[in-house]
Order: C-alpha cells, then sequence, then structure tokens
C-alpha cells in the first residue's frame, strides 16, 4: 500500500492522545492516525491485518491445545515480527526460536512473509543435529509439495512463507486464517523436532516418526 505526506491540522490536545495511545500500541504517530482512519472508514490496513495475524498465532500457540509444546511469547521488536520460542529436551535444554515476519504487500510469487528458526549455540553436536533435522524437514515437505523455498545454515533454517489463492477469494484471505495456517505449521514442525530429539541416541531413524506428524498434519488431525 502506497504512502504520502500529508499536512493536517490538528489540535496539541488531540495529538497528545494520539502520542499516548501509539505509545501504549508500540508505534509512532503517524501509523497510530492512519489506523484510526482506517478505522474510521472501514478499511483494513496491512498493518491492522498484520496483528490480526499475530494475535491469532498468540491465542493459538499459548492455548492449552499446544500446552504440551510449552511455547514462549518473546518481545515483538517490530509491528511485522512474531518471535515465539520452544526448549528441546537435550543437553542444557537449549531453546528454540521461531520468528514469523510478515511482509506488508504479498509478493508476485505468493510469498507474504518468511520463517526463521534457529538457537544460539556454540555446541557442535548440537549443530549438527538441528542441521540433520532441517535436511530430513525439508526433504519430508518436498515429496508432498513442489517448489518449497527453504535454507539452512546448520543453526538457522528459514522458509518462505505462502498461500494458495483462489477464485472464490480473489486473494483476499482472512488474517485469523493466515494465523491459523502460520500457528499449525509452527506447532507441527516444533512436534516433529521434539520427536527427532526424543529418538536420538535410541538407534531408530527419527524419519518414519517425523513424517507421520508431516502426514497428520496434512490431514488436518493437529489442527486446533
Amino acid at each position: 500500500m502506497n504512502k504520502s505526506v500529508y499536512s493536517l491540522v490538528l489540535s496539541d490536545a488531540v495529538v497528545a492522545e494520539v502520542d499516548k495511545l501509539a505509545y501504549q500500541h508500540s508505534t509512532n504517530r503517524s501509523n497510530m492516525i492512519n489506523q484510526i482512519l482506517a478505522d474510521y472508514v472501514s478499511y483494513t490496513t496491512p498493518e491492522k491485518r498484520m496483528h490480526e495475524v499475530f494475535s491469532r498465532m498468540e491465542d493459538l500457540l499459548l492455548s492449552d491445545n499446544f500446552a504440551h509444546n510449552a511455547f514462549q511469547l518473546l518481545g515483538l521488536p517490530s509491528d511485522t515480527m512474531f518471535n515465539v520460542r520452544s526448549a528441546i529436551q537435550y543437553k542444557y535444554n537449549p531453546s528454540v526460536k521461531y520468528s514469523v515476519e510478515l511482509y506488508r504487500q504479498r509478493q508476485e510469487d505468493g510469498t507474504f512473509g518468511v520463517l526463521k528458526v534457529g538457537l544460539r549455540t556454540q555446541n557442535q553436536t548440537l549443530i549438527a543435529l538441528m542441521s540433520d533435522f532441517y535436511q530430513k524437514w525439508h526433504a519430508i515437505e518436498s515429496k508432498y509439495f513442489d517448489g518449497i523455498e527453504a535454507s539452512s545454515d546448520g543453526e538457522r533454517y528459514v522458509r518462505k512463507l505462502k498461500l494458495g489463492f483462489n477464485e472464490d477469494t480473489d486473494g483476499d484471505i482472512s488474517g485469523l486464517t493466515v494465523g491459523d495456517v502460520i500457528s499449525r505449521y509452527i506447532n507441527t514442525f516444533d512436534q516433529a523436532l521434539k520427536t527427532y530429539f526424543d529418538l536420538t541416541g535410541s538407534g531408530e531413524d527419527p524419519t518414519k516418526s517425523m513424517e507421520q506428524i508431516y502426514q497428520n498434519y496434512r490431514k488436518g488431525e493437529c489442527f486446533v
């Protein structure tokens, strides 16, 4: 959505109240005024849509349905990002961070954001295990979907987020729906990751169990 500079004459008292709201919503004056006017004329801005997505994700990932994964909400660095973390049952219980960044406008290839998964560690064994999991996960996804765009450097996994649009929706999918899709994917990813580490050292190849989790996700059995 394009933005332009406009000159407005406002009373100091009104601006002071707007600034208070902007502070409460962790944004600036211009964005706050833009949102207030958009609400008044019933227009959904990209910022409002992203807020709707993140609110839905918070409700789902921190709900009792996902309690077994023990997601913890992290501070939001910006209006376009959402961060949670989840502990792995491994030495010192390292935490994996899931970061979702949404774009204000959907790209031509359908990409509307990116998911980044990673943890901070200097443990080379742990890095090797995470790298192995990322490779196995990507291979599983690629069996069911063509063109999955993801990359990994061992410590971090980065995946483009896309949605399929049809003529019925004309590309307009609610923030609640997008929030559901991302939350369910993160939950499935985290379940597979925990299963991988549960089976580490057991002599059993975790790929089969990971793929079963992914198949359940595709069938909707792990949906909220």
